[in-house]
């Protein structure tokens, strides 16, 4: 009997241990909403911008156009080119100076040659003259021009054209020949063949000035006392033949 008291008490005391408070198993709290990220603004390592336009560069010189004849001087030469005792006629291998239909013809076959031609008109320091040159067979670099006070006291003045559409002048004085201009585009000559071109030159108070159809191509510095026959040059670059015709010469001086 005592022994079961015992066991009645040990159970008594295990149920009393285990009769305590059954401490709550707090659940895990809702979980906080999400919030999506907004995205990053791109950062635009290479803004555009505004292309620039190009500024239009000014030319430093307006050239001077000629509507009218610009001297108030007599007419001293009118040539038509039908009286072949004012220019010299040339024949042979490296080409040939002729007379055709009011006009001076300067032929050259396909080799590097030059023809000059002289005439009996002589300029004196002022003048204003004009004439016409036809290209009818040329290269680019077959060259035809005027040459201005021959062997005067200062040498001959070259003008020069190519069929490029340049224009250049030098000075000869005896066995040497000094550039005076470099190559430059002519404005407005006419290149090539067929082409044709009316050349102008004034020469005044030591002042010498080079037009192409009306449009001054440059200017330089010479004397006012000089005097010295006309004459038209044409040299060929080799390439092929090349003919030109010269016409309607008029000269204006003092």
């Amino acid at each position: 009997m005592p022994k079961i008291i015992s066991l009645f008490v040990c159970i008594l005391l295990v149920l009393s241990a285990c009769g305590g408070k059954i401490e709550e198993v707090t659940p895990p709290p809702d979980p906080m909403p999400t919030t999506t990220p907004l995205p990053s603004p791109t950062i635009d390592w290479f803004p555009s911008t505004s292309t620039p336009t190009r500024p239009v560069a000014e030319v430093g010189m307006t050239p001077t156009q000629i509507a009218e004849i610009p001297v108030s001087w007599p007419i001293q030469v009118a040539d038509d080119f039908s009286d072949p005792a004012h220019w010299q006629e040339i024949s042979g291998p490296g080409g040939a100076v002729a007379y055709e239909t009011n006009s001076l013809s300067l032929a050259m076959p396909a080799n590097k040659t030059t023809l000059v031609s002289i005439s009996d008109h002589v300029l004196p320091g002022e003048f204003y003259l004009e004439l016409s040159v036809d290209a009818l067979l040329c290269s680019e670099n077959d060259q035809y021009g005027l040459l201005l006070w021959r062997n005067s006291s200062s040498g001959t003045y070259r003008i020069w054209f190519n069929c490029w559409g340049e224009v250049m002048a030098d000075r000869q004085l005896g066995e040497s020949i000094g550039k005076l201009v470099n190559w430059q585009s002519a404005r407005k000559l006419q290149p090539g063949a067929p082409a044709s071109n009316r050349i102008a030159v004034w020469a005044e108070s030591g002042q010498l000035r080079v037009f192409a159809n009306g449009v001054e191509q440059f200017s330089l510095q010479t004397r006012s006392d000089l005097s010295g026959p006309l004459g038209v040059i044409a040299q060929g670059s080799g390439s092929n033949a090349a003919t030109f015709l010269i016409s309607d010469l008029v000269i204006y001086a003092p």
